[in-house]
């Protein structure tokens, strides 16, 4: 137990002390900021475009927006929020690998598993502080100005979002167990999520890809229901609880 603090203390001193931890965490706030300022905003840009439009032939009709705008726009801020995250994360093992800082830590006995543990642990803890931090300012903000009560399950729609990050992290993690270069993980990455994106364009798969969960928005339209995306949020925890027993199992293999 010591060991594994000792490691949690050692991943979030050099996560703040890089300032990579508190840059995360401001840019979530304004993306959580921005999504109801936008939806707010929204009339009023157009209103001080509606001459200019209109000079063109272009009129511009009442604009209404409610809590659903800035969820909306909540939604579509989520694949920049993957990047972010991605890209921290994508050399958290492989540059300890190539700087040889893990190897006089395993020579006194530090048992690799417990590496790749805490490793998967603190970065989902950023990303999950991150995350519903977003969400809870989104969440305010949006109740302050309308009724999140119009918005139809968006816990459920959260949630599954959410996930799906998880098991992308799961995924930098596998790939860091066998990979020495942090753009290979993130392209590795990738090509796993496009291929699970690819393969949900067949009716009878889509509903067990975990790429089911990027489309969580259309439950707040009424596009989808909520046992639409059951079996994917099994399979999708599975798959990362899967992707981080190979990380251990490739990481115990793993010449340093």
């Amino acid at each position: 137990m010591k060991q594994i603090v000792t490691l949690f203390k050692k991943e979030f001193t050099e996560l703040f002390r890089t300032g990579k931890a508190t840059v995360l965490l401001i840019v979530f706030v304004i993306f959580g900021v921005m999504n109801p300022a936008l939806a707010k905003l929204t009339p009023w840009m157009l209103n001080l475009m509606s001459s200019s439009l209109s000079d063109a032939g272009i009129t511009i009709g009442n604009i209404t927006v409610d809590a659903m705008t800035a969820w909306t726009q909540y939604f579509k801020n989520l694949f920049m929020e993957y990047i972010l995250v991605l890209a921290l994360f994508c050399g958290t093992l492989t540059n300890e690998c190539q700087s040889g800082t893990l190897v006089n830590l395993l020579a006194k006995g530090l048992p690799r598993w417990k590496v790749v543990a805490v490793k998967f642990l603190s970065a989902l803890a950023v990303w999950s502080v991150c995350y519903w931090l977003t969400f809870a300012v989104t969440f305010g903000y949006s109740a302050y100005f309308w009724d999140n009560s119009i918005v139809p399950h968006l816990g459920l729609a959260s949630f599954s979002a959410y996930l799906l990050g998880v098991w992308l992290l799961a995924l930098i993690l596998m790939f860091s167990a066998f990979l020495r270069s942090g753009m290979y993980v993130l392209l590795g990455t990738g090509a796993v999520y496009g291929v699970s994106a690819a393969l949900g364009a067949l009716p009878t798969l889509t509903k067990y890809l975990p790429a089911r969960l990027d489309g969580a928005f259309g439950l707040l339209t009424g596009a989808l229901a909520p046992g639409d995306f059951t079996a994917s949020l099994i399979i999708t925890a599975a798959l990362s609880v899967l992707a981080l027993a190979i990380s251990i199992a490739g990481f115990q293999r793993k010449q340093l």
